[in-house]
This record gives structure tokens, sequence and C-alpha cells, in this order.
């Protein structure tokens, strides 16, 4: 589009606009973004306990089925946050899950509706013989089809291999014949068998519309389970992060944005500027993303957004830098801007596709928080390709066109440096790397790592207690100063009173000495004598093992795209060779980060994922721009020496990657400052190991992934 000094203003137009449609919203289909839906961790929600109804020994991997297909049915509505545990002892399934952002009864017994039928699915003969049963449904899909110009509505079936072996006996046998589909004993549809059915899929015609069939697939969706459940009870639970966690997050990250406003302004003037407006449209179409669909809001998810954001004004501060260069050529003001641009374009493509990738295999792989940082990340990417880059330029091309922002006093002066001898050094950055390992693995044998309830179950305390009005923080802190087990505490509300709800991590059980350590510390917080728990069971982690094993196998498939893509897009530089190189890179990071934690004596648990997928979508991000800067010196000068064409490109990039690493660190700063100041616990062990990650992830871009690049090559020539 051609630069017009009218574009700024039609900009500024539909920044308001999209600002009132997030502070107000349109009707009730585009929710404002005060209604998104926050997580338990950050809202609280309901916990709901089920119990098998059925006579029949129920084992192990029916319970870990049961738990499956309700994680599914959650993922399915969006809500990424939950926590669904098994007691095996008592045959228990807990399941934890946040409110809907609308609202207002906080009923537990009405939003337990919302987790679907817990009813038991089966296929009977007109005799009420049951043919086959729900947990051999392994899909059910509403489909329209149109023949001879007639649309017919149907449910499309498929089933595992015994359950196909079952169906093509059932329907061999009542051909002519109905076939009642049921819920416990309720009828939900009566089709009649056409034919005898093999191959393992079924069609249910007959609907009036897409909607009947619609609720009818949701229905055998929903009965997949293998055993009916009775809801045995239901509470009210309090946010984990602690109950002041949503403000004082929301403050502070309302602070971080003006210092990184204020650090743009000071540092790039004009380019600085347009930054400061891009972000706030970018951070205001971000959020409606979130609470539009209502996609579930989590700790991790927020992680995802503080990712985008960094990134958002790391696009910007490339630009910057790239018109700071043009402008100390000799280009016009004007001519600056657009090579400006178009020599930033590659290197922030680049870096948001390798982060796409990552949050892609996330979505595609990934359940509960890691759906939850994959959907916020994804969506912040989209956004900075589309909002970073054209639409900045958008505004600043046309601010350009007006005689006042014309001229080189508005944006910084870029001044000749010399060559800093990276390559050279890269013994000292490996004795450096060397001894934080040393480090890092001696802090692992001696403290050891401390694994958090979602990854190793534990021991679950209940305290029936008359005050409704519980420090969660405080309570946490006595039972760990008390018996030096890390623990979570909730505080769950129900018709039988208030229970606060302590949770300790390990599966090491908990000696009659410890309990009562355990409830006299409690009782000193709650100024209550003689504090005996009212319930003790054990559970499973609340990150089940199909879920984790799906995270790694996410993970690990993130890292293999990463390398073929810039494999591909590097071919100049050997792609394999940079490719390579850049995963030893995210390696470093992800190891100084668990470094942090065990240093620290923080849990590995949501907090430690969060942190980890930022880092590496953050550090693979830094690495590309280095080997976009080391891609176009390369074809500038062929003749430089792989030392020198490392030092000059490291160089160059080199004061981007440190304002981009200071901004970002910024945030997280204010972050853990507040988390410090309001006794937040749960935020303090988010925000501290990131700013080692961060602080890491620079380190590994400039002074590891470079060196390690240049040494191979050195090698091969």
């Amino acid at each position: 589009m051609k630069a017009s000094k009218t574009n700024v203003f039609i900009f500024l137009i539909v920044l308001v606009l999209l600002i009132l449609v997030a502070v107000f919203g349109i009707g009730s289909e585009v929710k404002k973004v005060q209604d998104i839906r926050f997580g338990i961790d950050i809202r609280g929600g309901v916990e709901a306990v089920f119990k098998p109804e059925t006579d029949e020994a129920v084992s192990d991997s029916e319970l870990e089925s049961a738990r499956s297909i309700i994680e599914t049915r959650l993922d399915n509505k969006k809500i990424t946050d939950r926590e669904i545990t098994i007691d095996k002892d008592g045959r228990y399934i807990i399941v934890r899950f946040p409110w809907k952002s609308d609202e207002t009864d906080y009923d537990p017994e009405t939003a337990i509706a919302e987790l679907g039928e817990t009813a038991l699915l089966t296929f009977k003969d007109p005799s009420g013989n049951i043919m086959v049963q729900g947990k051999n449904v392994t899909s059910a899909k509403a489909e329209s089809r149109n023949e001879n110009g007639m649309t017919e509505y149907v449910v499309s079936l498929i089933f595992d291999d015994e359950g196909a072996r079952l169906f093509q006996e059932a329907t061999a046998n009542l051909v002519g014949q109905q076939m009642g589909i049921y819920m416990d004993d309720t009828i939900i549809s009566n089709p009649v068998v056409q034919s005898e059915i093999s191959g393992g899929q079924a069609v249910i015609t007959g609907m009036d519309d897409y909607e009947e069939a619609k609720d009818l697939a949701d229905k055998i969706n929903a009965g997949a389970l293998p055993f009916s459940l009775e809801t045995k009870s239901f509470s009210t639970i309090s946010p984990s992060l602690g109950q002041n966690a949503l403000q004082v997050m929301i403050y502070a990250g309302i602070i971080a944005f003006a210092i990184v406003c204020v650090f743009m302004l000071a540092f790039y003037r004009l380019p600085g500027f347009v930054a400061c407006l891009t972000l706030l449209l970018q951070t205001v179409l971000q959020l409606l993303a979130i609470s539009v669909p209502q996609f579930t809001l989590t700790l991790p998810g927020i992680a995802g957004i503080i990712l985008s954001v960094g990134m958002a004004v790391d696009a910007n501060v490339i630009i910057s830098e790239r018109i700071s260069e043009e402008l100390k050529k000799g280009e016009t003001v004007r001519s600056a801007v657009r090579r400006g641009y178009q020599k930033a374009f590659t290197a922030v493509l680049d870096g948001n596709i390798t982060t796409a990738i990552v949050a892609v295999v996330l979505m595609i792989f990934g359940s509960g928080t890691m759906l939850s940082f994959g959907y916020t990340l994804l969506v912040g990417v989209i956004v900075n390709c589309f909002i970073g880059v054209s639409v900045s330029k958008f505004v600043l091309t046309s601010l350009v066109e007006y005689n006042a922002f014309n001229t080189e006093k508005v944006f910084i002066q870029k001044k000749d440096k010399a060559d800093i001898k990276f390559f050279e050094n890269k013994k000292i950055f490996a004795i450096v790397t060397a001894l934080l390992f040393v480090a890092g693995i001696a802090v692992i044998a001696l403290r050891g790592l401390n694994l958090d309830t979602q990854f190793t179950g534990g021991t679950v305390l209940e305290y029936s207690v008359n005050s409704q009005s519980v420090d969660t923080e405080a309570v946490a802190q006595a039972v760990n100063s008390a018996i030096n087990r890390n623990s979570t505490v909730q505080v769950s509300n129900s018709q039988a009173g208030t229970t606060v709800v302590v949770t300790l991590a390990g599966n090491a059980g908990l000696t009659p000495e410890e309990q009562a350590k355990a409830g006299e510390a409690i009782g000193k917080v709650l100024n209550i004598s003689n504090l005996e728990p009212s319930q003790t069971f054990a559970v499973e982690p609340y990150v089940g093992a199909k879920a984790l094993r799906n995270a790694v196998i996410a993970i690990l498939i993130a890292f293999v795209g990463i390398l073929l893509y810039v494999g591909f897009r590097f071919a100049a530089l050997s792609g394999l060779s940079a490719g390579i190189t850049a995963i030893i890179a995210l390696m470093h990071d992800v190891c100084i980060v668990l470094f942090a934690f065990a240093l620290f004596g923080i849990p590995l648990g949501n907090s430690f994922v969060a942190v980890v997928l930022t880092i590496v979508g953050y550090s693979i991000n830094d690495t590309i721009v280095v080997y976009d800067r080391i891609r176009e010196n390369r074809n500038m000068d062929a003749r430089l020496s792989i030392s020198e064409l490392v030092d000059r490109s490291v160089t160059q990039v080199l004061a981007r990657s440190i304002n981009t690493s200071v901004t970002t660190l910024l945030c997280v700063l204010v972050i853990l400052v507040a988390s410090i100041l309001y006794r937040i616990s749960s935020i303090y062990q988010f925000s501290l190991p990131m700013m080692v990650g961060l602080v890491a992830g620079c380190y590994s871009s400039i002074c590891i992934a470079a060196a390690l690049w240049a040494s191979w090559k050195s090698k091969k020539a």
C-alpha cells in the first residue's frame, strides 16, 4: 500500500474500535476481555469426586481410560486447565476444573454438567440384550451428505477391533430390526438396521437436522466411558496460585507494559513510539482471541503471552536497528524505513515460523496446560507476523510523510563499532558453559530435584474448619517448614462446610508423626488447637502417563521440526550444521533452567513446563536472528573467513539481542517483584527461573550457537 499521511489516522481509529470491543464486547457472542475464562490456578473452580457405579471389579486400566476420556472432553471444550487424578485405593476419580467466565451462582452441582454424560453407553437389541458397549466406540461424528439434491444428516461411527467384530455380529442378526442406543436405561436413539455392517464403521441415519446429529454424536462420544460414574461429592475450590494472583498479574502486566514502552521510546524514538502502538494492538487482539472462543487462560497460557510480547518487541527492535543501519549508509529517512523493513522481514519471519512449529506441535500432541500455552503462543505468532511487520510499516511510513518526522533526529544514530572477537574467545565460552554445567549437576546431586504433585501424585490431607478466610500461602509455608514437603493448599466449600485441602507431593506416604506436625503447623496458622484431618488419601499424578508421554513426544517432534526448517532455510550455511547447533543451544538452555529449579529448590510442575517452553521459543528466535545476519553477510562478501563472518555478524546483532533481552527481563522482573511483595509463591516459582532462562537464551544464541557453527565449518573446511 502506498504511504499516505492519512494511514496513521486509519490505524488509530481501528485501534480505538478494537479497544472498545475488548472492554465492552459485542453482545453475547464477542465476550469482552474481562470475561476471559481463567484456569483453576488463577480463579478457582469446581471439584467433583466420581466413583464407578458398578458391582464388578474395576481395573486400574479402566480407571485410567475413564480419566483419559474426561481429559479429552475438557480439551474439546477448550477447558485446558484441569486436574484429574485417581485414588486407586478408594477407586475414585477426582476432577477439578475452572468456573465459566459468566458464572454468577457458583453452584458446583450445576457446573458439573459441563463434564458431559457420566452414564454407560450401550447398543441393545429389542429384547434388551447388550450387543456393543460405548467403550468400543473410538469416535462419533456428525456429518451432512448431499445425494440427488437432498441433504441427509447422519452420525458416522468408528469402532475399535473388538467393537467392529461385535457390531458386525449384531447387525447381521438384527437386519430389519431396531438397535437401541442407551445411556444407562435411557434410550437416546433407536435406528433400524438396514444391513450387516462390517469394517468397523457405521452410519446412523434419520436425523432431522445437523444439530440433532451433533447432539447424538456428542452423547455417544460422552458415553464412551468403560462404566457409569456416580457423583459422590462436589465442592468449590480456591485458586491454586492464591486469591490475589489474578489482580497482581494484571497490575504487574500493566506496569511491565509501561516500562517496555518507556524503554522503546527512550532508545528508539519514533520507531519506539510506533512499537508501543502496535504492541498495544497486538495485546488487544491476543486477549480477544482468548476471550471470544472462551479458551481457558492458565499460568502457562500467560507464559505464552509473555513470549509473544517478547517476540513482538524483538521484531520492532530488529526493524529499528535495520533502519538505523540504512541511515548510517546515507539513505534518506523514507528510503531507510522501506529498506529497513525489507531487510528485517526474513529474520522476523524465520523466527516466528520456528516458534510456530513449537506451538502447532504442542496443540496437536499436547493437552491441558500445554494446549493453553500452544494456543496463546500460536495466536501471538500469527498476530506478530501481521502486526509487527505490515501494520507497523503502514504506520511508520505514514508518519515519515510528515516533514516533522522526516528527519534523522527522531531515529537513533548508529555508530561504527569494531568487531568483537567472539570466535577467538570460544574457549572462554566453552569453559564458562562447562563450569555452569558442573555446578548445576553438583546442585542436583547434592539437593536433588523436587517433583510437584502434577508429576508424582501425593497424599491429600483434608481439614474441616469454620473460617472461610484462609491464607493458603501461609498454610503451605507452614507445612513445608514443619515436614519439609512441597505442598499445594486450596480451600474447598461445600454443603458440609469449609475444608482446607493440603496436597503433599511425592509417593513416600506420610508417617503419623509427620501428619501430627503438619496438623499442628496448620492449626497455628488458623488459630485452631488439636487440628486433625477429616480425611486422608493418596492420589495419582495430576498429569497422566499418556499426557506426560505426549508432552515428551511433542517437544521431540518440535525439535525435529526446528532442525528441518532451519536446515532448509539456512542451506547457504550448510543447513544441517545450523540446525544441529541451534538444537544444542536449546538443550543448553533447558539444562540451565533445570539447574535453576534445583538451585532454588523449586518443585518441577506446571511452572517448569511453562518456563521451558517459553525459553525454547525465545531462544530459537534469538538464534535465528544471528543466523540470518551470518547468511546475509556471507552473501554480501564471500571472501570473509569463518571467524570474521561470525565476529562481524554477532557484533551487528549484539545490541538487538541485549535490548530484546532487557525488555523481556524487565517484564518478568516486575512479575517477580510483585510475587515477592504479595507472597505468591507459585508466581515466584515461575518468574525467577524464567529470568535465569532468558539470560541463558541470550547467552547461548550469541556465544554458543554461532561459535559451534563456526567451529563445525572450520573443521570441515
